[in-house]
């Protein structure tokens, strides 16, 4: 089999695609000075999984969803700082939220206010009124905020009823913006350079590590979360409880939000879709959580976790019932992006699916830059190629073309070494609509030659470009805001640097970005 290569790939006057595999190097290997960049203050809403969560662990499981709009998402991400906001589009979505919550706790006013038998009483109100707000504010109460939220029901009791009344209060808490936001406001002068408090930081390592408020040990250690090595040691604790943040991350960076419609567009069972979604989630809880592992563990692992329809679809033997560990056919299977997960929600219905993970990868999971070219793209390739030509002929053609090869060249080569794999996820070693070979060898600058999605994970674990994505778009996924490019700033620079020396440790990179002065430091713009 023949071939290509995908080095130099830019087109003078075309270009549309930016960098390629095997690129890198470090600010200090550079003339460029890293930038040494700080956030201003801000707050940021909770998004709503995490305003459920606090919810739920504040009134029991029972209580009523809480039916909010997310912000807008930046590179996939959501929760992010600048979009996350309550505002007149959305406001009354959250008086309704908060209002059916507070209803729900008057209904369950003993076991909901943990009032018990003192329920409906002033003993009771008193009571809810020590501990409900510091849990809500995920922080300690003045006696001041007591007293006025303590006005605030007495008032309503005298002008309407004392289950309105609690109610009120319950909702007069839930829509405080202590409660709404997460507030990061450093004290200092304008324009200094501050360290947020204790408490802030304490819910800043919570959701970002959990996705979900400080737990009794991280409000007990508030005073002393400025020191690193504090902070360090909270980290590594948390990484048992951090489960839904790797899981939602690596989902949304690798951009598997279609699995569900493209299962659907390729004729799968929706309950076998439903399989791929949980062997996703458990595979990375078990590799990056339970074994804190590596990026090589996590790329290239031929071991899974899946139900008995899910490894019947695999073709792999399952030793029982519910979810197992399998060993997938050598050379097949390995790591997670040869996984039904990501192949089904880069896949459609048709002949190849060699742009839509090309891109994929080269895009999403290497942090480039596509503009893509205002043409008639089916009327091009038609020009470019005979309507019987082969899948590898129209790759080599189109990247050969001075117009479509300007961002071809670079993510079609990629995509090509997935082909072993159907747009539903299934293997394949030849084409149904022409009975044709799947070919997938190809050339990786950094990397030589390599031949199908298992030599390409395990290359993208090696390679810098891919590596450094990941680095930027979990401290854009952590902080809620792009902390920028490892070429250019050292707070990603050094966390590259960990996450290289630890050999890929995603602990290890946690614990950098966490440590680093950025993380609790604020420019103080009041």
């Amino acid at each position: 089999m023949r071939s290509r290569s995908i080095a130099g790939m830019l087109l003078v006057g075309l270009v549309a695609c930016e960098g390629t595999i095997g690129e890198g190097g470090y600010p200090g290997e550079s003339e460029a000075e890293a930038r040494d960049p700080r956030f201003e203050d801000r707050i940021w809403r909770l998004s709503p999984s995490q305003l459920q969560g606090e919810v739920e662990g504040m009134f029991g499981p029972e209580v009523p969803s809480v039916d909010l709009p997310g912000g807008a998402a930046e590179h996939g991400l959501t929760n992010i700082a600048a979009t996350a906001v309550v505002d007149t589009g959305n406001a009354g979505r959250f008086v309704d939220t908060m209002r059916s919550v507070g209803e729900w706790v008057v209904a369950h006013g003993p076991a909901a206010s943990r009032c018990g038998d003192t329920w409906g009483t002033s003993e009771c109100v008193d009571g809810f009124l020590e501990w409900f707000p510091a849990e809500a504010f995920r922080r300690p109460v003045t006696a001041a905020e007591r007293t006025e939220l303590r006005t605030l029901h007495d008032e309503l009791a005298a002008e309407y009823d004392a289950d309105y009344a609690f109610a009120g209060l319950v909702r007069a808490v839930l829509l405080s913006p202590s409660f709404l936001y997460r507030i990061e406001l450093a004290e200092g002068a304008e324009g200094s350079v501050a360290e947020l408090d204790g408490y802030a930081i304490a819910s800043l390592l919570s959701f970002g590590l959990t996705d979900a408020g400080p737990d009794d040990a991280l409000m007990a250690a508030a005073g002393s979360l400025a020191d690193p090595d504090v902070r360090e040691a909270h980290a590594r604790r948390l990484m048992d409880s951090s489960d839904p943040v790797w899981q939602r991350f690596f989902w949304e960076w690798l951009e598997m939000a279609t699995l569900e419609s493209q299962g659907n567009e390729v004729g799968l069972d929706p309950a076998l879709v439903a399989q791929m979604e949980e062997e996703y989630r458990t595979f990375v809880s078990r590799v990056v959580v339970d074994e804190r592992g590596t990026l090589a563990d996590l790329m290239t692992r031929p071991q899974t976790w899946v139900r008995p329809e899910l490894a019947a679809y695999y073709g792999v033997d399952h030793p029982g019932d519910g979810v197992q560990s399998v060993t997938m056919a050598e050379g097949q299977r390995s790591g997670l992006l040869t996984q039904a997960a990501w192949l089904v929600a880069h896949g459609k219905r048709g002949e190849a699916n060699v742009v839509r993970r090309g891109m994929a990868v080269f895009r999403d999971a290497m942090c480039r830059d596509v503009a893509p070219l205002d043409i008639d793209l089916a009327a091009a390739l038609a020009d470019l190629v005979d309507p019987d030509a082969s899948v590898r002929d129209v790759v080599v053609a189109r990247g050969e073309d001075a117009t479509c090869g300007a961002c071809h060249r670079l993510a079609d080569p990629i995509g090509l070494a997935f082909e072993t794999f159907a747009g539903d996820g299934a293997w394949q070693t030849t084409y149904d609509h022409d009975g044709r070979p799947v070919e997938t060898d190809i050339l990786l600058p950094g990397h030589g030659a390599v031949d199908g999605a298992v030599d390409v994970s395990a290359a993208l674990a090696e390679d810098h470009a891919f590596r450094s994505c990941l680095v930027r778009r979990f401290a854009h996924f952590l902080m809620g805001a792009d902390v920028g490019d490892p070429a250019t700033v050292r707070w990603t620079s050094e966390a590259d640097r960990a996450f290289v020396e630890s050999g890929g440790s995603f602990e290890e990179l946690l614990v950098a970005l966490v440590r680093d002065p950025a993380f609790i430091e604020r420019k103080v713009t009041r």
